[in-house]
C-alpha cells in the first residue's frame, strides 16, 4: 500500500508538473501548487465556480502568490501572453491648463516640425448616440483648420447639429509618458494621451470633449523594437510576459 502511495503520488507531482509548464510560471510556482494540489486545498471540481467547494481553500493556500498562480490549478483563466498590451494608451487630465496658450501654439502649422496639428470636428448630437460608424465617434478628421471649411458635408447641412472643433497636437518624435505629460502641460493642454506602442505623445485641447485621436500620428516615432528610453529598450507588453515567463526575481522587480 505504501509503494502504492508513492506512485501515485509521484504521477501527480508529474502531472502537475506538465500542466505548470503549460499554463504558468513553473518556477514561481511550482512549489507552492505542487503543495496545495497533495494536500487537497486544490482538488476540486472549478468548472462552476460557484458552487466550488475548494475555492476558498484554494485561494488561501495560493496565498500572496494567487493573482500569479491561479490559473495553474484551474481557478482563474490562464495569462494571455498574446494579448496587444502594448497597442494601448494612458490618458490624463492635465491641472491648470492654459487654453489660450494651447492655441497660439497650434493655430499654425509649426515650422520646425516639433508637432503636428490636427483639428477635428465632432457633433455633439451623434456623439451620445453611436459611435459604431467610425472608431472617432463619428468625427472627420483635417490637418489643418482652414480644412474644416470643406469639411464633411452631412455634418454641415444639419441644422440642429453642435458641432465643436477639437485640436490636438502630436509631437514628431517619441518620449517617456513623464516627458509627454510635463510636454503637455508646457503648452497649456488639458489632457494627453501616451501611445504604448511607440511612445507617440499626444497633447488636446480644452474643446475636446473625448482623448483626442485613437492612433499614433507622430512623425519620427521609430519602430517598437527600436525604441529606447535610456539605455534600455522598451516594451510595454514585454514587461508583462516577463511575469510569466522568466524566475521569481522578476516579481519582486516588477511588483
Amino acid at each position: 500500500m505504501s509503494l502504492l502511495n508513492r506512485l501515485l503520488l509521484t504521477c501527480l507531482v508529474v502531472v502537475t508538473s506538465v500542466l505548470l509548464v503549460e499554463t504558468c510560471n513553473e518556477v514561481v510556482c511550482g512549489p507552492l501548487v505542487s503543495k496545495c494540489m497533495l494536500i487537497k486545498c486544490c482538488d476540486c471540481e472549478m468548472t462552476d465556480l460557484r458552487n466550488c467547494t475548494c475555492c476558498r481553500e484554494c485561494q488561501l493556500c495560493l496565498s500572496k502568490l494567487y493573482t500569479e498562480c491561479c490559473s495553474c490549478v484551474g481557478l482563474c483563466p490562464p495569462p494571455d501572453l498574446d494579448d496587444e498590451l502594448d497597442k494601448g494608451s494612458t490618458v490624463e487630465h492635465l491641472k491648470d491648463p492654459i487654453p489660450a496658450l494651447f492655441d497660439v501654439l497650434t493655430e499654425q502649422e509649426d515650422i520646425q516640425q516639433r508637432w503636428t496639428t490636427f483639428t477635428y470636428a465632432i457633433d455633439l448630437n451623434r456623439v451620445n448616440k453611436s459611435s459604431s460608424k467610425h472608431p472617432q465617434l463619428g468625427i472627420s478628421v483635417s490637418k489643418n483648420r482652414d480644412d474644416l471649411d470643406n469639411g464633411d458635408d452631412n455634418l454641415q447641412s444639419k441644422p440642429n447639429s453642435r458641432i465643436h472643433n477639437c485640436t490636438t497636437a502630436f509631437f514628431s518624435s517619441c518620449m517617456a509618458v513623464g516627458k509627454c505629460k510635463a510636454s503637455c502641460k508646457s503648452m497649456g493642454a488639458s489632457k494627453y494621451r501616451w501611445f504604448h506602442e511607440h511612445g507617440c505623445c499626444q497633447c488636446i485641447g480644452n474643446t475636446c470633449f473625448d482623448y483626442g485621436l485613437i492612433e499614433p500620428r507622430c512623425l519620427r516615432c521609430p519602430e517598437p523594437t527600436e525604441t529606447t528610453f535610456g539605455d534600455q529598450p522598451y516594451s510595454w507588453a514585454d514587461n508583462v510576459k516577463a511575469m510569466y515567463q522568466t524566475d521569481s526575481s522578476s516579481f519582486d522587480t516588477l511588483s
